[in-house]
């Protein structure tokens, strides 16, 4: 064999263990190459910088136009939601149990806070601190392997406020019921057909509760919203992706027909 086939060889040979390494990797929740501890820094760094950008987010906006005004709660309900985010993402990262998902669940949630950076002008530290947290999410979303592009995300667009749908409440609330009566059924058909499968007792069995736990608590948040008649995109498409997340769970392995 020549010294160019032996090349050839060898960047496939290397090629292939890379390809294993990946797979065996996800396969055992891990999303990303770097270890536990270098993870944990860029975490760190991403709720440092969101402190930063928190506080000098609340100094620009009380000396600014939007005090007062409706979008300044918009953007402060943006900021919770991005929190809120992070914080679960830190959660299961603590369980080991974070993926590219929950990353992108915080990329969403940052989208709508950009989306508001770039429409109104603030001061210049405080798009500074936003700019440095933009640096430290792209970071993150390397690492998980999320593919992200800030002019296009595939997060959902910025909600308006007051308007987050065309239809009546009362069309609104009847939807609303259907989703929670259907809910309730999903969930006893699947305790049921988890009872009856080989994922009885398994992390993925422990999984897929998770998610619907985490479906049950947005669906409450939205209703709660709704009620008092804040409801947003924003609710609407948390309880979307965690629904996406049961919807991945349900397509990968087959259960009972019922379910």
């Amino acid at each position: 064999m020549n010294n160019k086939a032996k090349s050839i060889a060898l960047n496939l040979t290397l090629t292939i263990v890379a390809l294993a390494g990946t797979a065996v990797g996800q396969e055992l929740g891990q999303p990303y190459r770097l270890s536990d501890r270098e993870v944990e820094q860029i975490l760190r760094s991403v709720e440092k910088q969101a402190d930063t950008f928190r506080q000098s987010l609340r100094a620009a906006l009380n000396k600014s136009r939007l005090d007062g005004t409706r979008r300044e709660d918009e953007i402060n309900a943006f900021v919770r939601d991005f929190d809120d985010e992070a914080k679960r993402l830190r959660d299961r990262f603590k369980d080991h149990k974070s993926t590219a998902a929950d990353v992108k669940s915080v990329l969403d949630r940052a989208a709508l806070i950009d989306g508001f950076m770039s429409r109104n002008r603030l001061t210049p530290r405080v798009h500074n601190d936003w700019n440095a947290l933009r640096s430290n999410l792209e970071q993150l979303a390397e690492v998980y392997n999320v593919t992200w592009r800030w002019d296009a995300p595939s997060a959902f667009g910025s909600p308006v406020v007051g308007a987050p749908f065309r239809l009546n409440d009362k069309d609104i609330e009847r939807i609303m019921q259907n989703i929670e009566r259907q809910s309730d059924k999903f969930r006893s058909s699947l305790d049921s057909a988890l009872d009856r499968s080989r994922l009885d007792g398994t992390r993925r069995e422990d999984d897929i509760n998770a998610f619907v736990k985490d479906f049950y608590a947005a669906t409450k948040h939205l209703r709660e919203h709704f009620n008092d008649h804040k409801s947003t995109n924003a609710d609407v498409q948390s309880v979307l992706d965690r629904a996406a997340r049961i919807d991945q769970f349900m397509r990968r392995f087959r259960l009972s027909n019922n379910a």
